[in-house]
């Protein structure tokens, strides 16, 4: 009796392009790839924005203008003549929008752009030069600032158009009331001033009377005016919230942007089970261990050659990064990824003669080829 042959089925195609695989991963690339040690600055992925920790308060205006008078304020004028046969004549009267003020027998003052105790010393002196009241102590208060209408629109929960207290029109002020900032926020914001005329809180230029002194209405020492051209003001959320140079006063009229940020996805092939796009956010990050395991994992136990190919910022020729498997779960090589980037888990040799081997498992019985 004849002993059984044993026959290794092995499909032969497979082992050619195997060994052609083997073959070209032999023959080294035509350029080398960065290694996660030696990429240039440039070349790094930016960190997510963490914009949840922005501390918005430092967006506030620190100086405020709560006592700085502006046109359409209403004012509160006590005037005491400083005669006990005359009793204290209060007024209530609104800022015109040349910066002037009409007080009853005293006349038309300009107070725009005055603080508080400036704008009663200018109504004294009025009073006096006019023969009206010789020894008149003024006391003024600002009963109700004008409201700014802002306009908040882009990466934000609710966009609109908002009112905000004049002395309160703040980046910060506007953020909040349109709900905070949304998820497709990139951190960058726009603010468009719609009328360069605005030279100072509350005075149109255009609309002082002919021949009305300007200097007479000084600013406060924190205004500062606005640009001539009206040209757009950009503002990064993350370095003004640091460094507190977001304090920007907003006027009426103008326009706060918040731009979105629509981030590419990262594409990851080759050697994974479910290859295809991730989603990136600008308030997440992604290494290279999160993309594969969002990509099922690896498809070869003995896959360890990653290549990363990346276009730079400023739209040069893209790059390839090397990467070790191995080494990113020791935690040396777990690059951290940039929106756009192709993440490739390469076949190499290891993995061609895994594939041949999983081949041979493969085998059946067959009276062809002898296994003795």
């Amino acid at each position: 009796m004849m002993p059984p042959h044993y026959t290794y089925t092995i499909p032969v195609m497979r082992v050619g392009l195997a060994l052609l695989a083997v073959a070209l991963f032999g023959s080294g690339c035509a350029q080398r790839p960065y290694r996660v040690g030696n990429l240039p600055p440039g070349y790094a992925a930016l960190p997510a924005a963490n914009l949840d920790a922005i501390n918005l308060s430092r967006l506030a205006d620190a100086n405020g203008t709560s006592d700085v008078i502006a046109w359409g304020d209403v004012l509160s004028v006590e005037i005491d003549a400083g005669l006990p046969s005359v009793p204290p004549r209060v007024s209530r009267v609104r800022v015109a929008k040349d910066g002037t003020v009409g007080i009853p027998l005293v006349g038309r003052v300009e107070l725009a752009g005055l603080e508080v105790e400036r704008a009663e010393q200018e109504i004294a002196a009025a009073s006096r030069a006019r023969d009206v009241y010789p020894n008149a102590f003024v006391s003024l208060r600002i009963e109700e600032h004008r409201k700014n209408q802002v306009t908040v629109v882009g990466a934000v929960e609710t966009p609109g158009a908002f009112e905000l207290p004049r002395g309160a029109s703040s980046l910060m002020a506007a953020l909040v009331a349109a709900g905070g900032l949304s998820a497709e926020a990139s951190g960058d914001v726009e603010i468009r001033h719609t009328d360069p005329r605005l030279v100072m809180p509350g005075v149109l230029e255009a609309d002082r009377p002919e021949g009305a002194a300007s200097g007479q209405a000084q600013r406060a020492s924190h205004e500062a005016p606005l640009p001539a051209d009206g040209a757009v003001v950009h503002v990064n959320l993350l370095a003004a919230a640091t460094d507190a140079q977001g304090q920007h006063t907003l006027q009426d009229g103008d326009v706060v942007n918040v731009i979105k940020r629509d981030l590419p996805p990262v594409h990851v092939m080759g050697l994974v089970n479910k290859p295809g796009a991730i989603e990136m956010s600008a308030k997440r990050e992604i290494r290279l261990l999160d993309a594969l395991a969002l990509s099922g994992g690896c498809s070869s136990q003995v896959a360890d050659k990653v290549v990363i190919v990346r276009r730079p910022v400023d739209e040069g020729a893209p790059i390839t990064i090397g990467v070790s498997i191995k080494k990113a779960i020791e935690g040396d090589e777990n690059v951290l990824l940039a929106p756009g980037d192709t993440v490739v888990v390469r076949q190499t040799p290891e993995t061609v003669v895994a594939d041949i081997l999983k081949s041979f498992i493969r085998f059946g019985v067959s009276g062809t080829v002898p296994l003795f």
